[in-house]
């Protein structure tokens, strides 16, 4: 491959990290896109190669209006990397790969990597380590070697089309004491759930990505996430290894 486009959704980081390991397999430079920045358009050749990368909410693509849509191939190889909290990523690869083939795109490989749970960063802690690396590095051989040998879309589990859930509810507030007012969450929040100005939160647009929390740089956005992240720890604390689809 001349050259890997890696269009990346991470609002905390931890799929951004994956992304980074992956890409850094092939030996080939990286154009990296914020998959969120849906007013970009990008049209692919047949000899580009795309590495659509995000986090799995509710077992989903996150919920966010035309991500990964205003890409366009033209025949183009693509490999979809699925990150995840250590629960489950359920229809999340079906649902992205249905999406991109419509955008003319052949989805050649998918990985579904565990990475630190958002509201349970017990789960997944340190991952992707060097155990799913190794994992990585024989998915990225194998997607070169299909690549070689013609490509073809890779067969991959779950629901290319399924129900649309709602975010998982988890309060957030504004300790009045410490915003400045500056916005940038607002400005950086993907779903534009937050209201410039005054700072308040939308629940019916937010998709609990958090990406708020780590902007704020004075501290002043909250959550509480007690009884969810009880209950991750409770139910999903085994780890679970990276999966991969050729």
């Amino acid at each position: 491959m001349k050259q890997i486009t890696a269009a990346v959704f991470s609002p905390t980081g931890g799929t951004l990290r994956a992304a980074q390991m992956l890409c850094g397999l092939w030996d080939a430079p990286v154009r990296w896109l914020k998959a969120e920045d849906t007013e970009q358009k990008l049209a692919l050749a047949a000899d580009d190669f795309l590495v659509a990368a995000f986090p799995v909410y509710a077992g989903q693509i996150p919920a966010i209006e035309g991500l990964f849509e205003n890409y366009t191939g033209n025949g183009t190889p693509c490999v979809i990397l699925a990150a995840y909290g250590n629960r489950h990523y359920d229809d999340a690869i079906a649902q992205m790969k249905a999406r991109l083939e419509r955008r003319g795109f052949v989805c050649v490989g998918a990985a579904a990597c565990i990475t630190p749970h958002t509201f349970a960063p017990e789960l997944g802690a340190g991952r992707p380590d060097e155990k799913d690396k190794a994992v990585l590095a024989e998915f990225a051989s194998g997607v070169e070697k299909k690549l070689r040998e013609g490509g073809g879309s890779a067969e991959v589990p779950g629901n290319p089309e399924p129900a649309p859930k709602k975010a998982v509810p988890v309060p957030k507030t504004r300790d009045g004491a410490l915003c400045r007012i500056c916005n940038l969450c607002a400005q950086a929040c993907p779903a534009k759930a937050i209201v410039p100005g005054v700072i308040k939160f939308n629940p019916e647009r937010c998709i609990s990505c958090m990406r708020c929390v780590h902007t704020c740089p004075y501290g002043a956005i909250r959550f509480d996430s007690t009884a969810l992240t009880e209950r991750l720890k409770a139910n999903f604390s085994t780890p679970r290894p990276v999966e991969t689809f050729l």
